[in-house]
């Protein structure tokens, strides 16, 4: 942040959220969402999950959705309240807000406005992951959800393939089995480790080879159709560790 005096009497609290289990909070993110005037949230469905099991009361005008097609009269809207004196706490759908999330467009907008901001931290699927991996931890590299296009994705992953850092994606349930046959093409057999559902009831975590992966998962996803289309579907959203070249 500037060095610049900061006038503003209001805060932005940027709030990391359960991933998966509820239990997951700490007591200050409670504090928190207990005290703000607003909660910015990217689905605001969720956060009214916690807000309902640690029966905090907020109204429904003091939960708004903040996501990728926020107007510009929103942030305004934000921006100003702030000033006035208002505290505001953004979440994302899961885990620290801004990582795959819009919330870092508020947090830059508040950086130039010279607004005071805090962290409140929390939960977060790629890091996780990469503990339960038990891959190389000193340098690793965040790549998040790769482009949907086949040929972008292989692009990136080209890009890639000749870095020495453990790598950590997200992908959806319908994408992460052609994900994994994809890394294969590219990268060749390296140790892999898959992880979904963390926290969850239902958490998995498998480690192998990626060959060896999808051998095993090919007995284990379900078979949907997709406008005509055969394609395996794995439970939850999926985050996938790569070892690094060696």
């Amino acid at each position: 942040m500037n060095h610049r005096e900061v006038e503003e009497k209001g805060m932005l609290f940027i709030c990391g959220t359960p991933i998966g289990n509820l239990n997951d909070v700490s007591f200050r993110l409670l504090e928190v969402l207990q005290s703000v005037d607003y909660i910015l949230a990217e689905d605001t469905r969720k956060i009214r999950k916690i807000l309902s099991k640690y029966e905090i009361k907020k109204f429904k005008n003091q939960l708004l959705s903040y996501n990728d097609y926020s107007s510009f009269k929103k942030n305004e809207f934000i921006l100003k309240n702030i000033k006035l004196g208002k505290n505001i706490a953004l979440v994302s759908e899961a885990g620290m807000p801004a990582i795959q999330d819009p919330g870092y467009k508020i947090i830059k907008e508040c950086i130039e406005n010279y607004i005071k901001l805090t962290v409140i931290p929390g939960p977060n699927a790629a890091l996780s992951a990469l503990i339960l991996s038990g891959f190389e931890t000193d340098n690793f590299l965040f790549i998040g959800f790769l482009p949907k296009s086949e040929s972008k994705r292989r692009k990136k992953l080209k890009e890639l393939k000749e870095l020495p850092y453990t790598l950590i994606f997200y992908e959806s349930p319908f994408r992460a089995f052609n994900l994994l046959k994809m890394l294969l093409d590219e990268f060749g057999d390296r140790n892999c480790c898959l992880a979904r559902e963390l926290t969850k009831i239902y958490e998995e975590v498998l480690r192998g080879k990626i060959s060896e992966l999808i051998e095993l998962l090919t007995r284990q996803v379900k078979k949907v159709d997709k406008k005509g289309k055969s394609i395996l579907v794995l439970r939850g959203e999926v985050t996938i560790v790569v070892e690094g070249k060696k």
